[in-house]
């Protein structure tokens, strides 16, 4: 029985099991050796083990499971233009997947395919995560090139997972099927239409954020975003930007949400939208 708990509790903790024949390394130039116990012995052990399962293993999911202790590592990463990082942790560009940097660098999309991968635990390669997947935003594109960059990045990130909108109003339809000239969201400046948005955003999901605006008749969606909510209810907003490299926005507080208003101030172009995909957390 001592045998079968101590296998229960390493598959919980994601360390290997005892098998209770012969030492084991614990690292190098030291192994754990072990006296097999009575019955009696096990019985008790068995039972001391269990609790210790049952009272760690919910502690060790809630940290697994929460957006920003997996985020936390990211935070304060400088922006590199175009970049992004491997599946295989390398530190990369979009651009060019042989490039290699000894330390990391992110512009918007490069941070949200590299936190996205660590988040939906998805490999995400860079070129199927800029995939452009109705073919109209190539060069010879009549909206113009890479128009809709953003749009296609964050439906890339979530292919194959059940996708919703989030938005004021009546439900909007599957992302995918949308046409992203039409279907943008909702204003980014309209902290009512925020308030409602973010309701509809369930336990266990994500959101990813793909923020458009209109430049000279063009319309552009020009930045990416990750939206994740902590234990404590607390939403905040994570993105890449020059200026600041990787930060977050607690955009569940007023002054979070007037500080991604200042951000994204209006300036001279017209209304900046902001469309939001959920998607489940695995």
């Amino acid at each position: 029985m001592l045998n079968f708990i101590l296998r229960l509790l390493s598959r919980f903790l994601g360390v290997p099991a005892w098998s209770g024949k012969r030492p084991q390394p614990f690292r190098p130039g030291y192994l754990i050796h072990a006296t097999r116990l009575f019955k009696r012995g096990q019985f008790v052990a068995s039972a001391i083990l269990l609790a210790l399962a049952i009272g760690l293993t919910p502690a060790v999911a809630a940290s697994a499971a929460d957006p920003e202790t997996l985020l936390a590592p990211l935070a304060g990463m400088p922006y590199r233009d175009d970049g992004v990082d491997a599946p295989d942790g390398r530190h990369t560009l979009f651009a060019d997947p042989a490039a290699t940097f000894p330390t990391p660098g992110y512009n918007c999309s490069g941070f949200v395919v590299t936190a996205s991968r660590a988040l939906l635990r998805r490999p995400l390669p860079p070129d199927a995560a800029k995939r452009d997947r109705k073919g109209d935003s190539g060069p010879g594109s009549r909206q113009g090139e890479d128009w809709d960059f953003g749009y296609d990045l964050i439906l890339n990130i979530g292919e194959g997972l059940p996708r919703r909108i989030l938005a004021p109003g009546a439900p909007l339809p599957d992302p995918a099927t949308i046409d992203a000239a039409k279907t943008r969201g909702f204003p980014l400046h309209d902290a009512a239409a925020w308030k409602e948005a973010l309701s509809r955003l369930r336990p266990g999901e994500m959101a990813l954020a793909a923020l458009s605006k209109d430049v000279k008749g063009r319309l552009l969606y020009y930045h990416v975003a990750l939206v994740a909510r902590d234990p404590a209810g607390r939403v905040f907003f994570h993105h890449a930007t020059p200026g600041t490299g990787v930060h977050r926005l607690e955009i569940s507080a007023p002054a979070g949400m007037a500080a991604l208003r200042k951000e994204f101030a209006e300036k001279r172009f017209g209304d900046k939208w902001v469309l939001l995909v959920a998607v489940p957390l695995p």
